[in-house]
């Protein structure tokens, strides 16, 4: 009887798997296959909108072909959060893509302060990732709410511009407002025109991290 009435409940869990299994048969894809990067939106064409995908450190750019019009809540060659799979798997440097969501991130390029860099604001935050793809410096972090807007930078250290290492500074300034929960921040900053620099070896990026509290900077090395 023992079991018997054990491979009575396998079979029962077995009849239930099987269920669980058909009802998702009909979940969209939309929820279930897909990517997150952070792109490039190159604007609209006859199409839908154009977006420029790059992959870690020094990859070729792919150029994504959408059916959506993303509106006016995104401007041209700022970056975005894009959700997204790619049409046909075969891999090419044009490919269509189906569009999921699109959203707006903060966009900036490397700026440059003449102050020194313990007089800038610089909130904690709760790293994710850390990545530079191409020209950019790509942030996944957490940063506390407020119902305002903050100010979110990276800025280079004028001093050390002209050194093989030039030191930059995650600015993040929260204007006074009162912080309470944390939520999820991405960011990409264009570092081209320092990159580009034939002298330049490494670009420190040093940042109020309360994850890793023990690491201050983190290195990008040519």
């Amino acid at each position: 009887m023992t079991i018997l009435r054990h491979m009575t409940l396998l079979l029962l869990a077995g009849l239930l798997a099987m269920a669980s299994c058909d009802k998702h048969e009909d979940i969209d894809r939309a929820y279930t296959d897909y990517r997150y990067d952070i792109v490039t939106y190159l604007g609209q064409n006859d199409n839908g909108a154009v977006f420029e995908y790059l992959g870690r450190d020094d990859s070729s750019s792919i150029r994504l072909q959408s059916r959506v019009d993303v509106g006016n809540d995104v401007k041209a060659n700022h970056r975005v959060l894009l959700r997204y799979n790619f049409v046909d798997p075969v891999p090419a440097a044009n490919r269509d893509i189906e569009v999921y969501g699109c959203s707006a991130i903060f966009s900036d390029s490397l700026r440059q302060s003449p102050v020194s860099p313990d007089s800038l604001p610089r909130h904690k935050v709760k790293l994710r990732s850390l990545w530079r793809t191409g020209e950019f410096i790509n942030l996944h972090c957490q940063v506390e709410y407020t119902n305002k807007a903050r100010t979110l930078m990276l800025v280079a250290d004028e001093k050390t511009l002209l050194d093989d290492t030039v030191h930059c500074y995650l600015v993040h300034d929260l204007r006074g407002e009162r912080a309470s929960f944390w939520r999820d921040c991405y960011a990409s900053f264009n570092v081209g025109a320092l990159w580009k620099r034939t002298y330049l070896q490494c670009l420190r990026i040093h940042l109020n991290d309360v994850t890793f509290p023990g690491t201050t900077y983190y290195d990008f090395n040519k």
